[in-house]
């Protein structure tokens, strides 16, 4: 009876000690970081046109967010008059169309100056066009604001 524990408590113990190598190896395994803009031959000013770049494209979208509220405020309106609805919809559109010129100056500006490589990781993340619907992280302290909430387009609007 006694050597039967002694094999259970020695099997737990070399789980355990195996778990722990495991453990330690995946560990120090992970010490590979990422590649780096300045790995990419990035400067230091053209880090700072990128954050600029970026920052706009995170304008246009919270800028089409609350146009966006406004529009379907208005569109539940059924008092708006025709002329209201035509003014609200065109300043939308110009100011659509006047911030996607900025980011597109500043794209062009970024794709004449940056390193092969580099153009190739911006666009692969988003940074630079890449066709595919932007996924703009909020920071941390977007985040923390309390009145702050998104609202998604139910399946009736986005028809």
């Amino acid at each position: 009876m006694k050597n039967i524990w002694i094999k259970r408590t020695v099997g737990i113990v070399m789980c355990v000690v195996l778990c722990g190598v495991i453990a330690w190896a995946q560990k120090n395994g992970d010490t590979e970081k990422g590649i780096t803009l300045a790995d990419l031959g990035v400067t230091e000013a053209q880090k700072t046109q990128i954050e600029e770049m970026w920052e706009l494209k995170r304008q246009k979208q919270i800028q089409a967010l609350d146009a966006w509220k406004t529009l379907n405020r208005l569109a539940k309106d059924s008092l708006a008059e025709e002329a209201d609805i035509q003014e609200m919809l065109d300043q939308f559109r110009a100011k659509r169309k006047e911030l996607q010129a900025r980011i597109e100056e500043a794209e062009d500006v970024l794709i004449q100056t940056l390193p092969t490589r580099a153009q190739l990781h911006l666009t692969l993340l988003g940074v630079l066009d890449n066709g595919l619907p932007p996924r703009i992280a909020k920071s941390r302290t977007q985040k923390k604001d309390a009145g702050e909430t998104t609202s998604t387009p139910s399946d009736e609007q986005t028809k």
